[in-house]
């Protein structure tokens, strides 16, 4: 019996160290596109935590594309979703150079694709840990 449990114990182990590496790649230091939705949510609330630990990471985010204004600003994000649709996670997306709304973006809703570098950026009166992207793929 003993030895039944410490196998199922080293195999979910195993398991673990799996999922976490493979949320990692060579090209990218988070790569939400191979994260579940419990992976994504956990990193992105530890971001919100200790953002100094993210400053300059590289980043991958695949989901949902959505904006909206708030006080004056437009302000744009890519959502992952949990398994009912009921809870979103994601990042807060900032342009890297001057785009106009909504012709240099993604259709409202749509699925997309952003790599990019977190950075604080000041804003509303204070600062917030941002996805400054690189590139948008549809």
């Amino acid at each position: 019996m003993k030895k039944i449990f410490a196998l199922r114990a080293a195999l979910a182990a195993a398991l673990f160290s799996l999922a976490l590496s493979s949320a990692f790649s060579e090209k990218f230091d988070y790569d939400f596109s191979k994260m579940n939705y419990n992976m994504a949510t956990a990193v992105v609330f530890d971001m919100m935590v200790s953002p100094g630990d993210y400053e300059n990471k590289s980043v991958k985010i695949t989901g949902q594309f959505t904006s909206e204004l708030h006080e004056g600003a437009r302000l744009y994000a890519v959502l992952m979703w949990d398994a009912t649709g009921c809870c979103p996670t994601g990042l807060t997306v900032v342009p890297q150079k001057e785009k106009k709304y909504p012709d240099d973006f993604p259709k409202e809703g749509s699925q997309v694709t952003v790599t990019g570098k977190m950075k604080s950026i000041e804003m509303f009166g204070g600062w917030s840990l941002c996805l400054v992207a690189e590139s948008w793929q549809q």
